[in-house]
């Protein structure tokens, strides 16, 4: 009879040891699935050429994004054309961008668009940042050229 009662109570500890953990693990879970992810933007800094500088077609250009920065979803445009000539160098504390602007546009003021998303908190958490640069080339005509050029003389 010994022995049957210190199983049953052996049973009630393991029993008792068993719902505690369940309630533990259940708890943890719960609050890991109601915990918010904060979201941390990474940072565009250090732009080159600086902004409103005039550049020729096709210059080079640079600038150092943070740590927060993941280099897969990095996108650049020139006005609204892509740019896919640029790398992403690893620096261990920041991310080091540098590339060359496409040829295509040329003689007008156009934006750098800059776009990546974070390490942290998803699709949702990204930064837009650029900068305005003067490219050189074959120059827009005046208004006042444009109008010149459109009369017709008998």
């Amino acid at each position: 009879m010994k022995n049957n009662e210190e199983r049953g109570v052996l049973m009630k500890i393991i029993m008792g040891f068993m719902m505690v953990v369940t309630m533990m693990y259940t708890n943890s879970v719960a609050a890991i699935a109601g915990a918010k992810v904060v979201c941390v933007k990474p940072r565009f800094s250090k732009m080159l050429p600086a902004d409103k500088s005039e550049i020729e077609a096709g210059a080079e250009f640079s600038f150092v994004a943070s740590r927060m920065l993941n280099p897969y979803t990095l996108t650049i445009k020139l006005k609204d054309t892509e740019v896919d000539d640029f790398q992403v160098r690893n620096k261990n504390t920041f991310y080091q961008v540098s590339g060359t602007f496409p040829e295509s546009v040329k003689g007008r003021w156009a934006r750098v668009h800059v776009h990546g998303e974070s390490k942290q908190g998803g699709r949702n958490c990204f930064k837009r940042d650029g900068w305005l640069l003067k490219i050189k080339g074959d120059e827009a005509p005046t208004v006042s050229e444009a109008l010149d050029a459109s009369v017709v003389t008998p």
